[in-house]
């Protein structure tokens, strides 16, 4: 488990971006006024430390309780190499009175500087992204999406009835509208999940604990000429399931862009971006795939987000009712 984007912006917003040590308060990120990007320079060091061995590791708190905002102070790098190196000068409860003293500070004056619609805004943006990043399970992603597009075409149920879940609370949402444009990334990307696992299960079967495509007309007995025509449905399901997957996929690392640039630069960093491996090939060897919008596709989106991102996903709806001919199980 890592911090959660919540936690992140919490504690960044109300430190406002600035150093918590006594004394220090250097700004950690350049404005975005000055220039088309933030570099944030700050490190969100743990009080409690999260690994054994670390800076004030001894104690009872879980490792959720350790990546939680409680237990997160904002540091520039300087100052927190010096806390880790001198425990014994800055023990626990110091650093949460070094936290709580720097965030009054904060709020007595700076407070013009920091909205509260702002602040809301920005944790319901965190909580949204929170939501995809667990119910997606983007920590495996690599492992379930692969399967998904393999041979086999197979998904737990319990990831499925999650990630359907989610698309179905995404279209409940309400939404800010201070960040339109990653509002239609987040938009686009729960559409077109939704749209790839309702034509997923529309040839499906269920064997033990996940969905599998179905493939039982193999075991019939049936004529030449029915036996190839489902032959010929089954790979025209299978190409435009590809298709959708790919679809999935562009959307995530789109989404991914503009959460970085938006809201946490470090968003999915260390993972990289979202991928897929398909194979095995003639010589039993498999391939890595990053599928992503063209430079022209997100420059088309960037200028007309909302029309376009509804402009695909209506593409995509209409592809799947005439897809009604690619089912195995169809007249």
């Amino acid at each position: 488990m890592s911090v959660e984007l919540k936690d992140i912006k919490l504690l960044w917003g109300r430190a406002a971006n600035r150093c918590s040590f006594t004394g220090c308060r250097i700004k950690l990120s350049q404005d975005k006024k000055k220039a088309s990007e933030s570099f944030p320079i700050g490190e969100q060091a743990h009080i409690v430390g999260r690994e054994e061995r670390s800076a004030r590791s001894k104690s009872i708190l879980s490792i959720e309780d350790r990546d939680s905002y409680h237990n997160l102070i904002l540091l520039c790098p300087n100052h927190h190499t010096i806390i880790d190196k001198n425990q014994e000068d800055y023990p626990i409860e110091k650093l949460h009175m070094m936290k709580s003293q720097h965030e009054y500070w904060v709020e007595t004056t700076l407070s013009e500087s920091h909205d509260l619609k702002t602040k809301a805004s920005d944790i319901i943006y965190a909580n949204l992204i929170d939501m995809a990043v667990e119910d997606c399970s983007f920590s495996t992603w690599e492992n379930w999406i692969s399967v998904l597009y393999g041979p086999s075409h197979v998904i737990k149920k319990t990831l499925h009835n999650k990630i359907l879940n989610y698309t179905l609370k995404m279209y409940k949402a309400v939404w800010p509208g201070t960040l339109p444009e990653l509002e239609s990334a987040m938009k686009l990307f729960s559409n077109i999940m939704n749209i790839m696992l309702q034509f997923y299960m529309k040839n499906t079967d269920i064997k033990e604990d996940y969905f599998i495509e179905d493939r039982s007309y193999k075991k019939q007995r049936l004529p030449e000429a029915i036996f190839n025509e489902l032959s010929e449905k089954r790979k025209c399901w299978e190409n435009y399931l590809d298709e959708l997957i790919i679809e999935v996929v562009k959307a995530a690392n789109w989404l991914a862009d503009l959460v970085r640039r938006d809201i946490n630069p470090l968003f999915m960093a260390i993972d990289g971006k979202f991928s897929l491996v398909w194979g095995p090939d003639d010589d039993f060897s498999y391939n890595t795939i990053v599928p992503e919008y063209s430079i022209d596709e997100k420059n088309q989106l960037i200028d007309s987000y909302e029309e376009k991102c509804m402009y695909l996903i209506t593409g995509l709806k209409i592809r799947l009712v005439r897809s009604r001919r690619y089912l195995v199980g169809a007249p």
